[in-house]
């Protein structure tokens, strides 16, 4: 399966469209390179979505697309770097999605205001997840969740 997406189309220039890599059955995962945009989301939940599909995990999708547009939301809003890195990974008895950015800042956990627009993403992440966390990387960090891999 191979999806192409093109962020231009959402107002950023980008030289060529990007192209979801193919994910098979007995990959244990994959890494797609994407600007720091909020549009990139979008690509984003292509990419967690293909990797679902072929590993028979479908069944996690629509939290796995939730919660990765969170944290790519969180880089794009909060860091100011150029390019992200998501990836999803097969584990023995979980699923890992992280988004990499630059920035060496710790996301904030806030509480929100009953009538604030913003400020629920990491709750979500926190709530919908088996576990969720931040590491170090070079030149940056993973910010990262992990859910249960069982089939329903």
């Amino acid at each position: 399966m191979s999806v192409s997406a093109n962020a231009a189309s959402a107002g950023h220039p980008v030289a060529s469209p990007v192209e979801i890599p193919v994910v098979r059955p007995d990959d244990l995962g994959c890494l797609l390179y994407l600007p720091c945009h909020p549009e990139s989301a979008a690509i984003a939940r292509k990419l967690v979505t293909a990797a679902l599909i072929a590993w028979s995990l479908d069944h996690l999708a629509d939290v796995a697309e939730l919660l990765v547009t969170e944290l790519v939301a969180n880089a794009a809003k909060h860091t100011g770097c150029s390019r992200i890195s998501v990836s999803v990974d097969r584990q023995e008895a979980s699923v890992w999605v992280g988004v990499r950015d630059s920035s060496r800042a710790l996301p904030c956990h806030t509480e929100p205001t009953d009538e604030a627009e913003s400020g629920y993403g990491l709750g979500l992440v926190e709530c919908l997840s088996f576990r969720w966390g931040v590491d170090w990387a070079p030149f940056g960090k993973w910010v990262w969740f992990a859910l249960r891999a069982a089939t329903p």
